[in-house]
C-alpha cells in the first residue's frame, strides 16, 4: 500500500513522508524533488520548485507535476508527498491504486507564519493566500482517506498518530 501525502505549502508533507517513511521502512518519493530533477535533465538548470513554478507558469508547471506524478503511479508499498497544488488535477490523486491518502491539516495561521518565513512561495500575497486556502481546503478533506491535525504537534507525535490511524 502506499501511503500519500498531500496538504498545503509548508504544511510539513515532505518531512513527515520521510519520517514515517523510515519508521515503516517504506521508499521514500517526493514529486517536488521529481520535478526539480526532470526540470533539470530539459533545462540543465537548478531551481527551486517556487523558481521552477515561476519561470515555467502555472499551466506548464502543472503539467510537469501531473507527468511526474504520471511517472510514479505504479509504484508499489512508498510514502509519497505531493505538492501543494497536485490535487487540482483530481487525475494525480486517482493514479494511484492501493493508496491511503492522509492530509496534513494546519490551522492559516500556523501556514500564513511558515509561508512569510519561507520567501520562495506566490501565497506570500495574503489575497492569493486566502483564496488557494479556501479552495485547497475542500479538496484536501474530500480525497483524504484520514487527516491529521499537525498544530502545535511535533514530527513525533505526528508520526505515531498516522501509524495509530494507518493500522487500526
Amino acid at each position: 500500500m502506499n501511503i500519500i501525502f498531500i496538504g498545503f505549502k509548508n504544511v510539513g508533507k515532505s518531512l513527515v513522508a520521510k519520517k514515517l517513511s523510515k519508521i515503516l521502512q517504506k521508499k521514500i518519493i517526493d514529486t517536488d524533488e521529481l520535478i526539480k530533477r526532470k526540470f533539470f535533465e530539459k533545462f540543465e538548470k537548478r531551481l527551486s520548485v517556487f523558481e521552477i513554478f515561476t519561470f515555467l507558469k502555472e499551466e506548464k508547471f502543472r503539467k510537469l507535476e501531473s507527468l511526474v506524478i504520471s511517472s510514479i503511479k505504479d509504484v508499489k508499498d512508498s510514502v509519497i508527498s505531493l505538492g501543494g497544488g497536485a490535487i487540482l488535477n483530481q487525475d494525480n490523486i486517482l493514479a494511484f491504486k492501493d493508496k491511503k491518502i492522509i492530509y496534513l491539516k494546519a490551522s492559516k495561521k500556523i501556514l500564513k507564519s511558515r509561508i512569510e518565513k519561507d520567501k520562495e512561495s506566490i501565497f506570500t500575497d495574503d489575497k492569493l493566500f486566502e483564496e488557494h486556502f479556501e479552495k485547497r481546503k475542500s479538496i484536501y478533506e474530500n480525497f483524504a482517506d484520514i487527516t491529521i491535525q499537525i498544530d502545535n504537534k511535533d514530527i513525533e507525535k505526528i508520526t505515531n498518530e498516522i501509524k495509530d490511524k494507518i493500522y487500526v
